[in-house]
């Protein structure tokens, strides 16, 4: 069976798109300064002191970059072939949490909650997610046939993290920074259990009948709850959902939360 489908770059790839993203965070060095701290901190310096040690190398030999590259070619070994292998025997359950934390300082400061152009960038797929949740709720409204049952939109964990930081999801009371890791230990923004692999966000909307369209988001095949409306129904009314993100819905707009038409520095 055949779909039709488009490559839609402005769209998925908002990201190389949006001006001051590029400028404030992508190519600039101190948007991520608190993860080199964290890189050159106690925590990983005793992870690649022990590397050093188990290899009996010396301890200048075990970079960061090191470091990382043994535990993901352990992780990647396991991950996809089911075998453990002998990279694995560098680290332990703590050394892979500090790594683990290290991978998440990146991307909360480079795509989560550390900067707010990081969410404001996703805008644009935020806008066309409702508008097209709106528009099926117009043909229900008016007793059409839905002419677009499912539209499915294939991008990166770069185009998902931002929209599910608009969206809310994973805040931690605290930011991360390079100096909390161990009041972080039970931390929500965690992408290994965000961003798996073929990790998707799946918006359900459903006509429960009596007029009235409720929303069911699921994450990575598993239902979760809109962030502020936790005390609704799993599936809340969709009207409470276009009420709580009523800011982003009038506002969010990419063009000027990008500061599109302004050319990006030079790097």
């Amino acid at each position: 069976m055949e779909f039709d489908h488009a490559v839609n770059d402005a769209l998925m790839r908002f990201f190389d798109k949006c001006t001051r993203f590029l400028e404030e965070v992508d190519n600039n060095p101190s948007a991520v300064t608190e993860v080199e701290k964290f890189k050159q901190g106690p925590e990983m310096r005793r992870v690649q002191q022990k590397i050093a040690d188990i290899l009996n190398v010396p301890y200048s030999s075990i970079t960061y970059d090191v470091a990382e590259a043994a535990f993901y070619l352990c992780a990647y070994e396991f991950a996809i072939r089911s075998v453990k292998s002998p990279w694995c025997e560098l680290f332990d359950e703590d050394d892979a949490k500090v790594i683990e934390y290290a991978s998440d300082l990146r991307e909360f400061w480079k795509r989560g909650y550390g900067h707010d152009i990081n969410s404001k960038a996703s805008c644009i797929l935020f806008h066309d997610v409702f508008s097209r949740m709106d528009k099926t709720d117009n043909f229900i409204w008016l007793g059409q046939q839905v002419t677009e049952a499912v539209t499915v939109q294939v991008g990166h964990a770069d185009t998902l993290l931002p929209l599910l930081t608009l969206l809310g999801f994973f805040k931690d009371s605290e930011p991360l920074t390079s100096t909390n890791y161990a009041a972080q230990a039970h931390r929500s923004f965690r992408t290994t259990h965000m961003l798996p692999y073929a990790a998707n966000l799946v918006l359900v909307l459903s006509d429960c009948g009596g007029g009235d369209l409720r929303l069911q988001p699921l994450l990575n095949e598993k239902p979760v709850t809109f962030p502020g409306l936790t005390n609704r129904s799993s599936m809340p009314l969709y009207r409470d959902v276009l009420e709580h993100y009523s800011d982003l819905l009038k506002g969010c707009d990419f063009e000027t939360e990008c500061q599109l038409f302004k050319q990006p520095a030079e790097v």
